[in-house]
C-alpha cells in the first residue's frame, strides 16, 4: 500500500548516492518529529540542487511505502520509505556541541523605534 504523506525529522546520517536504473539518486535517512520511527526518502536527481548533510532538518512530501523485514537481531521491523516530491531543507549546525553564542543588538535610542 502507498499513500501520500509529509514527514519532517532530523537527517541521521550522511546521505548515500546509488543508481535507480539509469539515475542517480540519494538516500537520506531521517528520524521523524514526535516518533520513533526512521523514514527512508529517495531524493531524485530533480533535487539535485538541495545540499543535505547529517543534522539537517527536513520536510518531505512524497509517496510513501512500508515493508516488513527482520533486523540483524532477527526482530520483525517495518521499513518506511519515501520518494520525495517535495522538499524542504533547513541547514542544521554542523554537529557542534558547543552553545550558541549571543550576539548582543545595538542599544536603542529614543528615536530608533517604529512607532
Amino acid at each position: 500500500m502507498s499513500e501520500y504523506i509529509t514527514v519532517a525529522g532530523l537527517v541521521q546520517f550522511d546521505p548515500r548516492t546509488r543508481q535507480a536504473g539509469d539515475k542517480t539518486v540519494r538516500d537520506v535517512v531521517i528520524r521523524a518529529i514526535g516518533s520513533n520511527q526512521n523514514f527512508s526518502i529517495t531524493v531524485w536527481p530533480e533535487k539535485a540542487n538541495v545540499v543535505i548533510n547529517k543534522g539537517d532538518f527536513l520536510v518531505v512530501d512524497g509517496k510513501h511505502t512500508q515493508s516488513a523485514g527482520q533486523n540483524k537481531e532477527g526482530a520483525q521491523v517495518t521499513y518506511n520509505n519515501m520518494s520525495a516530491s517535495t522538499l524542504f531543507r533547513f541547514a542544521g549546525d554542523g554537529g557542534s556541541t558547543s552553545a550558541p553564542k549571543a550576539v548582543a543588538a545595538p542599544a536603542a535610542t529614543g528615536d530608533d523605534f517604529p512607532f
